[in-house]
């Protein structure tokens, strides 16, 4: 797999970097090139170098078994980096990857005196990304090198590249509640979850994929902040953890991977009455529900937050959240128990603590739900699992397929 020396153009008001993908072999059909869109005003802050694709795209090569092959400019830490994170990704996903060999046609590092010096947050509108946020700002971060200035929103990732009108809502929202707390928004379009769906899950791919982002403006930022995913207490595999982030780093550009030593549950109360995440909290995992910042009402995400924020007794203040909701809702769900248990006991705890008892029972019922859902699932043969989940949810109508693309660079 080779990875040609990136190209940067001007079009229609946006600066695209891309990189032409060569294949051993045809695989799903996958893109021949890869892009990352940004503003036009960006384009300063843009050097073309290879580290973006590079990570990116390394979770590809490995799935696909074909050594990488990098043409464009390559910071020599990523390089190192590259291959202890290729070994962490093996470990932590046990016959999912087989290691690649990584050949660098141009070793040269970035250019400290080039880049800005500035600390930016990749920002989902989600809980774990609005606690980065908030905990960033000036009054909770005394150092300025850590203080952030830039919020990058992705369209491609969670919302599909053929939504245009969600993310830009969602765009819309964030660029009216953040100038106020000195922070700008930086929304990107790229096509890199089209390269790995079909072939591996969103949740252990989109590691690279984030920090690719932050990499491509390498001449702006010096500190880039990754919102965790779970707390080191309760870490399970997951494509970005406190574990592997770091190894993405270059010299001029240092990954974090923030709030690990903080539940999901201590992380919603921090911003339950945080007055930005209330104009935009958006947690909700089914696109085809949601709109802009404005959450369906009905996914697991969602209902985890939701009832959080209940016994919190701060929902009424969301305005992204559907009213009403009580404990019928509750009763009526299905938890996904796929990985663990712990968050629902969680959740207990909170309540119990918070003296709302009301929210104890409807909570042990959704418990014995989501259990039974569990025991179904693990009677299912994975084979099987496997045939009827094609069957149901074919490829070809995955949002993420690249044959839905229709060309939008």
């Amino acid at each position: 797999m080779i990875i040609s020396s990136p190209e940067i153009k001007l079009k229609n008001g946006e600066v695209i970097v891309s990189a032409n993908i060569q294949y051993e072999k045809p695989v799903l059909n996958k893109p021949e090139t890869a892009w990352f869109a940004f503003p036009e005003s960006y384009l300063p802050y843009i050097s073309g170098r290879a580290d973006a694709f590079a990570a990116g795209l390394l979770p590809l090569a490995m799935v696909i078994r074909e050594d990488l092959v990098i043409e464009g400019a390559l910071s020599p830490r990523l390089l190192y980096g590259l291959n202890e994170y290729q070994l962490s990704l093996d470990c932590l996903f046990p016959g999912q990857f087989v290691g690649v060999a990584i050949q660098a046609n141009h070793l040269s590092e970035p250019s400290i005196d080039q880049v800005d010096q500035a600390c930016a947050s990749l920002f989902s509108g989600g809980v774990d990304s609005s606690y980065t946020l908030m905990t960033h700002m000036p009054d909770c971060q005394p150092v300025s090198d850590f203080q952030v200035k830039y919020a990058i929103f992705v369209h491609g990732f969670d919302v599909p590249l053929q939504n245009l009108a969600s993310f830009k809502e969602a765009v819309t929202i964030f660029s009216q509640v953040f100038p106020p707390l000195g922070v700008q928004v930086i929304p990107c379009r790229t096509n890199l979850h089209y390269f790995t769906s079909e072939l591996l899950d969103w949740g252990t791919a989109h590691g690279s994929a984030i920090i690719s982002v932050g990499l491509v403006l390498d001449k702006l930022i010096s500190h880039l902040l990754v919102a965790s995913s779970y707390s080191i207490n309760n870490l399970i595999p997951c494509g970005s953890s406190p574990l592997i982030d770091h190894w993405l780093s270059t010299e001029t550009l240092e990954v974090i991977h923030d709030g690990s030593a903080h539940s999901r549950t201590e992380k919603v109360e921090a911003i339950s009455k945080w007055r930005p995440a209330q104009h935009f909290l958006r947690v909700c995992q089914d696109e085809s529900l949601r709109s802009g910042v404005h959450n369906c009402g009905k996914c697991e995400k969602y209902m985890r937050a939701r009832v959080r924020l209940g016994i919190l007794g701060t929902i009424q203040s969301f305005e992204t959240f559907p009213q009403p909701f009580g404990r019928r809702e509750i009763m009526q769900w299905f938890p996904q128990y796929e990985w663990g248990i712990a968050w629902m006991f969680e959740l207990m705890r909170l309540a119990r603590d918070r003296g709302k008892n009301e929210y104890i029972f409807p909570l042990w019922v959704a418990h014995m739900r989501g259990l039974l859902r569990l025991g179904f699932r693990k009677m299912i043969p994975k084979p099987l699992f496997d045939y009827l989940k094609k069957r149901i949810f074919p490829y070809q109508k995955d949002l993420f397929n690249p044959a839905n693309l229709d060309g939008n660079v």
